[in-house]
């Protein structure tokens, strides 16, 4: 182990900085960009240290084992510094320090960015985000929002507009100052020459700016038990293959990698959705195998993990009618097991979109029902008997005739989610968007086959409006019925506990929800007319019994709420399936 300083250690120019492909790309946040910051801001003349960093040697390259996001950050923090002592120039060129300035930008776009021997890049990043950093922080090119392709990429570009914008709002002395404690910044350094060392230290130690997450931690044991044994190479070389596809998929997908971790553990782990804590579960279970046979086992869990991390990109980019709105009721966490499961047992197209369409039931009737009940604990007593096209056909058949006849799936049966559409205990869960979305779905016609907003539309731009707003409007002559009735309670919209139905709520822009408020009914009515995008909204006045004199009452949202159930007995018909 060495002790230098951020300088040393890029001081020659033969020695390149590779980030290998089976090491995660670039993940700092706002969160560790402000903490780098502020760690030079605090320290004044007192030593930075940066921390530790580990090595594996190539000949003059040195491959970055632990450390790449400070080191990444670093070389970001340089790049910007240059470009703001540039753009920045008329505030130094007539200075004493000028000349000083200049040949500092020079030394550290040689030091850090090109080297000053070959004019080669000094540091390099995943082979996959390489272009994109060498352009955005090497050459500084405009880069446009469309060449952000991936989470990394994103990451790389956000800590460069931070470290710019920071950098603005302090004087040139204060960044030379910044430079200069990055620069003799304190690091310890451990260069290994196999990757035995490398793995072994990686293994016991944390980097400094974000906690490791499960899929690093058991990365780094998988390759901790096969180093231990001879002959390995191999069997590294495949990890390491599996894990550069892996982090490849994993700045492609929103889905947090440990959320991937634990839905493919959960669909294939001895203890399934009861699944707790992935990472001693895994340890244990390869314990049970002689130590001979775990390296088979640990490629073939890798191999399949890279697999569904390959899954999970193709699901989100899945476009077809039961996938989208499956994923547009943003509770994917039960089904995800179920999809990952089938893929890995091949089933065909057909056996795979019945199951969307179950699960996209299912997690309606969860949604829309609410309560403690737990779903989780029936789809595991269902997932161990499925793993080829047939055993997944009978237990899809199996599920609908449970959700019809059994008693213990009783609590998500038609009977359950058609009481709830009238009930309103829904109403403010974000399954009342979707709900509504789907209806307007149903409406649509055969020249008219899909709405004309997307659902991400409605979720940003729409909100739920009440027909009979929830605060009655003072003028009697607003166009609404009876909000408390004494005599007859359930002929009130209050008080017959209308107000909160779905034959009551429809979708609406969150610009005219607002502004029209507590308008008469009349008032409501011309908008909705003048809408050329929601069908729902068009329709209300065909709910009216006097179209001359329009009035919103407790007899409207009930025809309103029968045909919107009409319409969820189709939707949800569990037949279809």
């Amino acid at each position: 182990m060495e002790s230098t300083t951020i300088k040393d250690l890029f001081e020659s120019c033969d020695v390149r900085f590779v980030i290998p492909g089976y090491q995660r790309a670039y993940a700092w946040e706002e969160k560790q960009f402000g903490q780098f910051i502020e760690d030079l801001r605090e320290c004044g003349d007192c030593n930075y240290y940066l921390g530790h960093l580990l090595f594996e040697r190539h000949g003059n390259t040195l491959h970055i084992i632990d450390g790449q996001q400070r080191l990444t950050t670093c070389i970001i923090f340089f790049s910007a510094l240059v470009e703001t002592l540039n753009r920045r120039k008329d505030e130094w060129t007539d200075s004493k320090e000028a000349e000083n300035i200049k040949n500092r930008i020079n030394d550290i776009t040689g030091h850090y960015l090109k080297d000053a021997c070959h004019e080669k890049q000094k540091f390099v990043t995943v082979a996959y985000d390489n272009n994109f950093f060498v352009d955005t922080i090497i050459d500084r090119k405009v880069v446009s929002r469309e060449d952000i392709t991936s989470k990394s990429k994103k990451s790389i570009y956000d800590a460069l507009i931070f470290f710019e914008e920071e950098f603005g709002k302090v004087s040139i002395e204060q960044l030379l100052s910044w430079a200069d404690s990055l620069e003799n910044a304190s690091i310890t350094i451990y260069v290994v020459e196999n990757k035995l060392q490398a793995v072994q230290i990686f293994a016991y130690q944390n980097d400094r700016g974000k906690k490791l997450t499960n899929l690093e931690v058991l990365k780094a044991y998988f390759m901790l038990q096969i180093y231990r044994l001879p002959n390995n190479e191999d069997d590294i070389a495949y990890i390491e293959k599996a894990f550069e596809e892996i982090y490849r998929n994993i700045v492609l997908i929103t889905v947090e990698e440990d959320n991937v971790l634990n839905y493919y553990w959960r669909a294939v782990g001895p203890k399934g959705y009861y699944s707790e804590n992935v990472i001693r579960e895994v340890k244990d279970w390869l314990k049970t195998f002689p130590q001979k046979e775990q390296t088979k086992h640990i490629r073939n869990f890798v191999n399949e993990l890279a697999k569904v991390f390959g899954f999970v990109r193709q699901i989100e980019r899945d476009d077809s009618f039961y996938m989208t709105n499956l994923k547009n009721m943003n509770n994917m966490a039960s089904a995800y097991p179920m999809l990952i499961k089938a893929k890995l047992s091949n089933v065909d197209d057909n056996v795979f979109d019945r199951l969307v369409k179950l699960m996209e039931n299912l997690t309606f009737r969860s949604l829309i029902r609410g309560g403690r009940a737990d779903l989780t604990s029936r789809l595991q007593n269902v997932l161990p008997s499925a793993n080829d096209n047939r055993s997944f056909n009978q237990m899809i058949d199996s599920v609908i005739s449970k959700l019809k006849y059994d008693w213990w799936w009783s609590y998500w049966s038609d009977t359950e989610m058609f009481n709830h559409l009238k009930s309103g205990w829904f109403y403010g869960n974000r399954v009342d968007n979707y709900l509504l979305w789907r209806y307007e779905q149903y409406l649509c016609s055969d020249n008219y086959p899909t709405p004309k907003v997307s659902y991400r539309d409605v979720i940003s731009n729409e909100s739920i409006e009440h027909i009979a707003p929830q605060t009655q409007p003072e003028s009697l002559d607003n166009g609404y019925g009876i909000y408390d009735d004494k005599e007859n309670p359930e002929e009130g919209i209050v008080s017959g506990e209308w107000m909160n139905c779905v034959g009551n709520l429809m979708l609406m822009a969150g610009r005219q929800n607002s502004s029209l408020g507590n308008c008469l009914f009349s008032q409501k009515l011309q908008v909705y007319g003048k809408d050329n995008l929601l069908n729902q909204q068009k329709e209300i006045i065909e709910f009216v019994t006097d179209k001359e004199n329009p009035v919103w009452d407790k007899a409207s949202i009930e025809k309103r709420y029968y045909k919107i159930l009409e319409a969820a007995k189709i939707i949800w018909n569990l037949d279809n399936i």
